[in-house]
């Protein structure tokens, strides 16, 4: 079995222009020895603007650099997407979006998306909303953190994260990927606006424009969720 894991830098928390992409091809097998990175790539995808530039510290001149020599790297990513099983991301939902933009070619390529944070169960103390950083993750696991917000930086964050659970990855991502493919249920908090904070303790969110507490949660988890609630909930999309 064989995952792609890459990360991506944009020039916008809200958009999907990238300015930076990288990714490992690794492999995943019974045997330890057969388990490990295969082969990376990493460039600089030029454009004219970052406005967070003082975040992942690419100015847009230095990505002009790679005008001649981005496009290889990219054919690269496409062999290696299409050589994968899965692609894993730790943000699979924004990655996702990313990567349709710079391989387009690649929007029906078989992978399955799994998301690094949401379906993998590393065993990290998570907050109810599900969401952390992967250098808290990193840290937790013991493995050292020296730069962050270059994307190849964090795909070897990421691949190392793999590294330390080698004896058991292959049913970490059978059930990663499980979870994956599985339904997404939106829910509605039914709950009184005095009891508003059984919702948000429970990692619902208010969506204004609904006015209702809301929260997503895979098909395969509903009924496991469902238990620990102490209010009642309204399944009102599956998607």
């Amino acid at each position: 079995m064989k995952l792609l894991i890459l990360d991506t830098e944009t020039t916008d928390a809200e958009n999907y222009q990238a300015c930076e992409i990288g990714a490992t091809l690794y492999q995943v097998s019974e045997n330890i020895d057969e388990t490990g990175a295969i082969a990376s790539i990493s460039t600089l995808i030029p454009v004219t603007n970052n406005s967070v530039q003082q975040i992942n510290q690419i100015t847009p001149h230095l990505t002009q650099a790679a005008n001649n020599i981005y496009k290889q790297s990219i054919d690269l990513l496409a062999i290696m997407a299409f050589s994968s099983d899965y692609i894993i991301a730790f943000n699979a939902e924004f990655d996702s979006q990313v990567v349709k933009e710079i391989l387009p070619d690649c929007i029906g390529l078989p992978s399955t998306w799994v998301c690094a944070m949401k379906d993998f169960d590393w065993g990290y103390p998570t907050k109810p909303n599900g969401n952390y950083k992967l250098t808290d993750l990193a840290l937790w696991m013991g493995i050292g953190v020296s730069t962050v917000h270059r994307a190849a930086d964090d795909v070897r964050l990421l691949v190392e994260c793999f590294n330390r659970r080698k004896e058991v990855l292959p049913e970490m991502v059978e059930a990663a990927v499980v979870l994956a493919k599985s339904p997404v249920v939106e829910l509605k908090a039914v709950v009184s606006y005095e009891h508003r904070s059984l919702a948000k303790n429970a990692g619902f969110s208010w969506d204004g424009d609904r006015r209702i507490w809301v929260k997503k949660v895979k098909q395969c988890k509903l009924d496991e969720f469902q238990k620990i609630l102490e209010f009642d909930v309204e399944v009102i999309n599956i998607g």
